[in-house]
């Protein structure tokens, strides 16, 4: 009770204004209907606004989880169509085999998973460039994981934090995957090279190989991190001859990574089989 004398005593003029104003803003809309009216229409502007600004806020946070699932959605997609597609390519090695390797591929379940992650971050030095996703060693995530985005590859993880980590993406010096045309046989390294961040260069193709301006790039079965059959881009024309045998393309990269919102972590679960066989054969030489 103390307090509030207090605050009548310190605050009073203020108080008391404030109610005349209330006052004088009754007797005005009773009073007149011209000033009834104003105040109606003010009073409906008013809230017509907060009523807007209401439906924006929550539209967009209803365009957020959306966008969540259907990213989860597009994830499940994804894998079902390197599942399928690699069958399809296990199928077409030995016709003949059909009814085994069918029963194989049904049996076998699919190595990768995909989890969702937040960019919250996007810093550039020089001509590197780093992203920050808001997932950690908490969250499963370790060093050199595959990255990728709803239109193709993004690039690997770098370095992990206990709730966060770094992003090395394609559009870095470092970076480097193996890759192929579609429908090719032959194997090259995407690098970029530090002038375009939406174009990349595919090395070490031999130069006798066929291709054409628009032809599709994807990731090869070389790779123990990323999985097979990722758009990386489209060839926009040849780049530059490393020597008398080989050439480099130039590629026009499929993720645009200046505003990328969402990305895709990927495990892979026979990579570590994988990369330890590869150590016994290197150890071997």
């Amino acid at each position: 009770m103390l307090k509030l004398f207090e605050l009548l005593k310190s605050k009073g003029y203020l108080i008391l204004f404030v109610l005349l104003e209330v006052v004088a803003i009754i007797l005005l809309y009773r009073g007149s209907n011209y000033h009834s009216s104003i105040i109606l229409s003010s009073t409906n502007f008013i809230t017509g606004k907060i009523t807007e600004t209401a439906t924006v806020a929550n539209s967009y946070l209803g365009l957020k989880e959306a966008n969540i699932t259907l990213m989860s959605r597009n994830a499940q997609l994804e894998r079902e169509v390197l599942r399928l597609r690699s069958t399809i390519e296990r199928l077409t090695i030995d016709s003949l085999s059909y009814r085994e390797v069918m029963k194989d591929s049904i049996d076998q379940p699919f190595p990768y998973e995909y989890r969702i992650a937040k960019v919250v971050g996007n810093i550039t030095y020089g001509n590197s460039s780093y992203l920050t996703i808001d997932l950690g060693s908490k969250d499963g995530v370790y060093q050199d994981m595959a990255v990728l985005g709803v239109s193709g590859v993004v690039g690997i993880i770098k370095a992990v934090g206990k709730r966060y980590a770094q992003v090395l993406p394609v559009t870095n010096k470092d970076f480097a995957i193996s890759c192929k045309i579609k429908n090719g046989e032959y194997i090259g390294i995407l690098k970029w090279d530090g002038e375009n961040p939406q174009q990349s260069l595919l090395t070490n193709l031999p130069k006798h190989i066929s291709y054409a301006p628009g032809d599709s790039v994807y990731t090869s079965n070389y790779s123990a991190i990323f999985p097979e059959g990722i758009f990386v881009g489209t060839i926009l024309e040849e780049g530059s001859s490393i020597d008398d045998n080989f050439c480099a393309l130039k590629v026009e990269l499929s993720m645009k990574l200046e505003n990328i919102k969402y990305v895709y972590v990927v495990t892979n679960y026979d990579r570590e089989e994988r990369e330890s066989l590869d150590a016994i054969l290197t150890h071997k030489r």
